[in-house]
């Protein structure tokens, strides 16, 4: 058994994972501004400590948040759904129609609107959101699995390919 400090792979991922840090740093500290701004904290942090200690109130007035609201809210009334699209033949088609049922299927056993609605109340705040597409066993004496949609509460912790090229990440 190998020792995790001596384990090259160890090695590589945490320099991978110092490249991509670098890479976003600026993104990020955007985004966590973004997120506390929406969330009320809108005063800059020397003028609300001057403010404090001459006991004057700090009032904040979120106008930015009725506008999420609106806009997130749209989102939960016209849900987007994966549809899968048959190419030419009816065969085809009719494939297309049984792989929408399983994709239906994931969605509503995994109660994926809660991932949508989290990743896309985060994208709407910060500029971006995500969920996970995992796979976990059925019981614990099994070894049919079952796929599931679920929920990331922290974008934070997702860090994304800095070598990517393509706008989607596809190639990550």
């Amino acid at each position: 058994m190998m020792d995790n400090e001596n384990d090259p792979r160890i090695a590589d991922a945490m320099k991978f994972l110092r490249l991509t840090t670098d890479a976003d740093q600026s993104n990020r500290s955007e985004a966590l501004e973004d997120l506390k701004f929406a969330a009320g904290d809108q005063w800059p942090t020397e003028i609300q400590n001057s403010r404090n200690l001459e006991a004057r109130p700090c009032l904040t007035i979120n106008k930015i948040d009725p506008y999420i609201r609106q806009v997130t809210n749209q989102q939960r009334q016209a849900r987007p759904r994966i549809k899968v699209h048959g190419t030419n033949t009816s065969s085809n088609e009719k494939l297309a129609e049984i792989l929408t049922g399983v994709i239906r299927h994931i969605e509503v056993n995994s109660d994926a609107d809660q991932a949508y609605d989290t990743a896309f109340d985060y994208s709407v705040r910060m500029g971006w959101g995500y969920f996970r597409v995992i796979t976990d066993y059925i019981r614990d004496d099994s070894f049919d699995q079952e796929i599931y949609i679920r929920p990331i509460d922290n974008p934070f912790t997702v860090y994304f390919d800095p070598n990517s090229i393509l706008p989607d990440g596809s190639d990550a």
